[in-house]
């Protein structure tokens, strides 16, 4: 797990650099987030550079976590979405929210699998 956090902490190269000090709207939309999660993931500080992009991304994935898909079934398919992609960034930051929700199968779902069969079609719907 350490690992993911040192990723998540910007030790990547950044083609963008992410804002450190955000003001307006942007520090306001961040601090929220650090309020929500506990942390402020570089993707959402480089989106931060453009006020009406992060606001867009967060009520998107706000719009999401309301409908009717479970937080671990959620990451589970991020993870699975990851792994497919190659996604060194998305596979850290998901596989910490997915721990955070309570997911167990890690490593399964970056491959595409899991145990249950209701998960198993999901991901495998989302491959």
């Amino acid at each position: 797990m350490v690992g993911f956090y040192f990723i998540l902490k910007g030790m990547m190269m950044a083609r963008i650099e992410p804002l450190e000090s955000p003001q307006g709207k942007s520090g306001e939309l961040l601090e929220a987030v650090q309020k929500k999660i506990g942390l402020v993931p570089n993707i959402f500080k480089t989106m931060g550079k453009s006020p009406a992009t992060l606001e867009g991304f967060l009520g998107l994935s706000g719009a999401l976590t309301a409908g009717t898909l479970s937080a671990d079934l959620r990451e589970q398919i991020a993870l699975t979405c990851a792994g497919y992609n190659g996604c060194s960034y998305c596979t850290a930051a998901h596989s910490l929210l997915a721990h955070t929700a309570g997911v167990t199968e890690i490593e399964e779902a970056l491959q595409g699998t899991s145990s249950d069969p209701k998960t198993q079609a999901a991901l495998t719907f989302s491959l």
